[in-house]
Parts: structure tokens; C-alpha cells; sequence
């Protein structure tokens, strides 16, 4: 009984030794629209400028096509981010956004807006 034992023991050892290594990195969830336009009404900013844009224009509106995230991305830069009536906006009303992963806080977050 004690020669099977010792054979046991280090198995067991052995397995916990080797599944004992740096935990697995957190993945980077994706980016949805959802998610990236409630990050652009939040922003004061991008706010602002929509309001004042549909003061000249009422059909104008955030539209965000997000690239395929495969694999993970930890930014995302869109430009050309407003359409009027489902057509490009005119120059004066156009915007860009930059979305950045934050992996201290596990969230995306709006890095930059520029209009």
C-alpha cells in the first residue's frame, strides 16, 4: 500500500506545480455601438456638439460602424461619425471619436472626440 503512495503524491504534486503558473490574461470584450453611443451621450463634449448640429440640421446623428474586432482590440478610431439623413454629413459637421480599453477599470472609455 505505501509503494502506491508515494507515486500518487507526486502526481498530485506535479499537477499542482504545473496548473500554478500566472493566471490567464483577461480578453477584451468587444466594442458594441450600443455601448460606444451611450459613451458619446455621456461625453459633454460630443453632447454639444450634436445639439448644435441638429439646430442646423435636425436629421444629423451619430452613426458608428465598428470594425471587426477578431482579433481583440484594445482601440478603436472612427471618423466620419455623423450622417444627415443617412448621407455623409457636410464638412462642417463632421466628427471622429477614439475608444480605448481600459483593462485597470475592465471597461471601454470615449479617449478622444474632435469635431
Amino acid at each position: 500500500m505505501t509503494k502506491l503512495k508515494l507515486p500518487v503524491a507526486c502526481l498530485a504534486l506535479t499537477a499542482l506545480l504545473s496548473c500554478s503558473g500566472d493566471p490567464p490574461k483577461p480578453k477584451t470584450p468587444a466594442l458594441t455601438p450600443e455601448n460606444a453611443a451611450q459613451l458619446l451621450n455621456f461625453d459633454e463634449r460630443a453632447q454639444n456638439f450634436i445639439n448644435r448640429v441638429k439646430t442646423k440640421n435636425p436629421y444629423c446623428e451619430f452613426r458608428l460602424t465598428l470594425p471587426d474586432q477578431v482579433p481583440p482590440l484594445t482601440q478603436i478610431d472612427l471618423e466620419h461619425i455623423v450622417l444627415c439623413a443617412n448621407r455623409p454629413a457636410p464638412l462642417e459637421f463632421d466628427a471622429s471619436a477614439t475608444f480605448l480599453y481600459d483593462p485597470a477599470t475592465a471597461k471601454w472609455i470615449l479617449k478622444r472626440f474632435s469635431s
